[in-house]
């Protein structure tokens, strides 16, 4: 892949700024967060998924890309096929989130972000998220749980077995032998694979207090953790449950895997939740359209 066509501006992104929430996705960014034009967002589509996605235009008033042989309408946000565009109201929009190409400095949430981060958990259960599936579920075709177990394939993972979606298989396979390249070298790299304990990917189900499909069941999202985290938190909720300040909990008390490490996997299209204000460190996730829509390159 090659940087994004329509080229978007490479923003800084400081955490001192406040949560914004957009639709139903947390966005943090300078102002109100970095927002995508319909047209932008398409495209990236394409450019990210070219196996699946074949055009993208300007039709019947709004931006739309072919995707299996079924247009799909950017509808808001919502990503719903032709036969659903006029259900926009009963859907979130889809996750098209501010992705900053470093870790912000740490800064500690304080006045309004404060609040909104310490009431997000409750929000959630009063309000879950819920977003259309139809694309992703197009995208991968993966629409049941039985779709998606005969997209499946095992395979070896820095010494470990993991189900994937076996569209990824030559990116991990290519991932796994750069981290280990650079193990040789990195002291910090070879801790981390030494001290490795589960990597879990495909598990089909929602997001976790939520209506919507979690990127795990396609096979597309993969959950890496050491065998003893030692007290450092790892994942928001995990947190949030008995402390309403974890929003507070500075990356000296998170488990974060090195940075090369990181970089690897974005170097071929995984996004990491350590990134995001509600974080989730152990989190990768395929989603090469958000790397494109930030101006970071994606490897075929």
């Amino acid at each position: 892949m090659v940087p994004f066509n329509t080229k978007l501006t490479v923003f800084s992104i400081i955490l001192s700024s406040f949560l914004f929430v957009f639709g139903n996705i947390p966005v943090f960014g300078q102002g109100q967060g970095q927002q995508f034009t319909a047209e932008q967002v398409m495209r990236a589509l394409a450019q990210a998924h070219p196996q699946a996605i074949t055009r993208v235009e300007f039709r019947n008033g709004d931006w739309a890309v072919l995707l299996r042989g079924t247009w799909f309408y950017y509808a808001q946000g919502r990503l719903l096929s032709e036969q659903n565009r006029n259900q926009v109201e009963s859907w979130g929009r889809q996750s098209f989130y501010s992705y900053p190409a470093e870790l912000p400095p740490w800064q500690e949430p304080e006045g309004e972000r404060a609040e909104r981060l310490r009431n997000v958990l409750n929000n959630r259960r009063a309000n879950p998220p819920r977003r259309n599936p139809d694309f992703f579920d197009t995208l991968w075709q993966a629409s049941t749980r039985d779709e998606a177990s005969a997209r499946m394939i095992q395979m070896s993972f820095l010494g470990k077995t993991i189900t994937v979606h076996r569209d990824l298989e030559g990116r991990l396979r290519r991932i796994e032998q750069l981290i280990q390249e650079e193990a040789r070298t990195n002291r910090e790299v070879q801790e981390f694979i030494r001290e490795l304990g589960p990597i879990t990917a495909w598990n089909w189900r929602n997001v976790a207090i939520t209506v919507s499909r979690s990127f795990h069941s396609y096979g597309t999202a993969i959950d890496i953790l050491p065998a003893n985290l030692r007290g450092r938190a790892t994942y928001w909720q995990w947190n949030a449950g008995n402390n309403s300040e974890w929003f507070r909990i500075p990356y000296t008390r998170r488990w974060h895997p090195p940075d090369s490490v990181i970089k690897i996997f974005e170097r071929f299209g995984f996004c990491w939740g350590g990134k995001w204000p509600l974080f989730d460190t152990m989190h990768f996730e395929y989603r090469p359209e958000i790397l494109l829509l930030h101006g970071m390159r994606v490897e075929n």
